[in-house]
């Protein structure tokens, strides 16, 4: 029965506010998003609000390391990074709307030369105390700094939307090395099960030969086929210490740190996709649609920025303080100082240079619309890929399996007319040779399953 997978109607205007005295355009997409996508498949999907997608494979492990991985990757520690440095520097640029205080406190001994005036004089020598406050402030009248916290108020939330990114990435990719581990472990005990049932074969082979009903040349073959499984068994087993390398790389330890990875375990068995609770925000809660969209952000706040620079400037400064000659003075009546000066600084004419950093910032937003467009075209193309492969793999699991149900009777029966002396062993052999292959391509299919299952949530804005 043909059942629709999802509908997701997504973003066909996608409407983004103004930013710090800069509109961006009101439609970003150059074209509408596809109104839907579909998929044939007896389930519905469903991604989970939590986004803890790899506890559905019911599989410890799989959720212990990815616990891990997110305490110890390298590249989710340096996104966490990136993260406090945007929240410092946005800490910084709030601090504008504070005036600068500092404090002085010295002692001077100037002397004057007698010299340098046209009659010749004793030359002056005095020396004195002080002690003083002094104040800085740019009063943010016209919004010069209210517009640069904004921007990096949107760089923050990029570095945030990276940093998700990154967990994306890593619970995918370290989902997707876990699977190729028990994908090889499987294929080991594949190899290895055929292994014993070619030599039982070969047995029965050197049988007949030793009572004549069989040629010499049946012996070998059977030798040829158990020889021929156990050739594929170093591949295998430097496919499974790869597996464990690249798991170990991604938990960020090194991997006689993991225990319990050597160990057989089967693949976990391909959980149903479920219902979707929120289409119309799948993609948009996408990490990288999130980051592009705030990266769009900062860019037209940067316009607004160099707006700004066409406007006034105030501050004002101030001090106030003592001196005298002797300490014993220093906090007398007439010993105290101040002064208060207030600016306002206005650019009348520089070359035409803030023109040209206005038409730059636009030249830059543009660009980061363009990026933003590609963004979410990506993405658009990411689900429907992800779509088709999910679909794809399962209907392709089970021809295999109907395959491999054929060729192990054809086996039953080759080995029977064997034994019978009705056939000659290179069918039996080819027959095996079959089994084999059919064998290893059900448990690669099961594996492409579960990869495909892992890539349509991560398409879909799946995270952690």
């Amino acid at each position: 029965m043909r059942t629709t997978f999802a509908t997701l109607l997504l973003m066909s205007s996608a409407a983004l506010p103004a930013f710090c005295g800069e509109t961006a355009p009101i439609t970003a997409l150059r074209d509408s998003m596809p109104e839907s996508w579909e998929l044939d498949t007896n389930y519905f999907q469903t991604t989970p609000s939590d986004d803890r997608w790899w506890d559905t494979f019911n599989d410890p492990i799989l959720s212990a390391l990815i616990k891990r991985a997110v305490e110890n990757n390298f590249n989710v520690l340096t996104a966490q990074k990136r993260i406090e440095a945007a929240r410092q520097m946005s800490r910084a640029t709030k601090a504008g709307y504070y005036p600068t205080v500092g404090v002085s406190a010295g002692w001077s001994r100037e002397q004057t030369s007698g010299d340098m005036q046209a009659v010749t004089s004793h030359a002056d020598v005095m020396s004195y105390f002080s002690l003083g406050l002094t104040m800085n402030w740019e009063i943010d009248v016209f919004g010069r700094i209210r517009a640069q916290s904004k921007a990096d108020k949107a760089n923050y939330d990029a570095t945030v939307a990276d940093y998700d990114a990154t967990l994306v990435s890593l619970c995918s990719n370290l989902a997707k090395a876990y699977f190729q581990l028990r994908l090889a472990q499987a294929e080991v005990e594949v190899a290895e099960r055929n292994i014993a049932n070619s030599e039982a074969l070969l047995d029965v082979a050197k049988t007949r030969y030793e009572v004549g009903l069989s040629p010499a040349v049946d012996v070998v073959q059977a030798q040829m086929v158990v020889g021929q499984t156990k050739s594929t068994l170093p591949a295998l087993k430097a496919d499974i210490s790869t597996a464990i390398n690249e798991i170990a790389l991604l938990v960020g330890e090194y991997p006689d740190k993991l225990v319990n990875l050597d160990e057989v375990f089967p693949l976990p068995q391909t959980p149903p996709p479920g219902m979707v609770g929120n289409p119309e925000s799948l993609l948009r809660r996408r990490p990288d649609v999130v980051a592009a969209e705030k990266q769009l952000a900062a860019a037209a706040a940067q316009v607004g920025i160099a707006k700004k620079d066409f406007l006034p400037t105030l501050s004002v400064s101030a001090g106030v303080g003592t001196q005298a000659h002797s300490l014993k003075d220093l906090f007398g009546s007439g010993s105290l100082y101040y002064s208060v000066m207030p600016t306002l600084s206005w650019t009348i004419f520089d070359g035409m240079a803030r023109n040209a950093k206005v038409a730059e910032a636009k030249a830059e937003m543009e660009e980061e619309i363009e990026q933003y467009n590609l963004t979410v075209m990506t993405a658009v193309q990411e689900v429907n890929n992800a779509m088709v492969s999910w679909q794809s793999v399962c209907d392709q699991g089970v021809y295999q399996e109907i395959l491999l149900k054929d060729a192990r009777r054809e086996l039953e029966l080759q080995v029977d007319r064997y034994k019978q002396g009705l056939l000659d062993f290179s069918d039996v052999a080819d027959a095996e040779t079959t089994v084999l292959q059919y064998e290893n391509a059900v448990v690669q299919s099961h594996a492409a399953q579960l990869a495909a299952l892992v890539t349509l949530y991560t398409a879909l804005g799946g995270g952690y």
